[in-house]
């Protein structure tokens, strides 16, 4: 969680300061149309897609989502090692048996 802050306290220096310098809208720039209401979004005048100008929130995005993917390849890791270590256990018990 204190990524995401950081770097939502980034996207909010980044944005005073392009309000303090009067810098050109990003979309403007990329001779992107605005779209209403989404200061971040854009529509492409040849594709027609949508395109988000926040780098802030697309790495904060790509994080999320790599941390999510670390999470799962974790929680199968994990099950997989409860199964061999039941599997050990029932060999242990079966030999006790015997």
């Amino acid at each position: 969680m204190e990524d995401f802050e950081k770097i939502a306290m980034e996207r909010e220096k980044e944005i005073l300061s392009r309000r303090d310098n009067e810098q050109d809208d990003p979309r403007d720039s990329k001779g992107l149309i605005k779209v209403e209401d989404h200061p971040n979004l854009g529509r492409d005048p040849n594709s027609n897609a949508i395109i988000n100008t926040d780098k802030a929130a697309y790495e904060a995005y790509i994080k999320a989502r790599e941390q999510a993917r670390l999470s799962r390849v974790e929680n199968q890791d994990l099950k997989s090692e409860i199964s061999e270590l039941k599997e050990l256990v029932k060999l242990l018990v079966e030999k006790n048996d015997k």
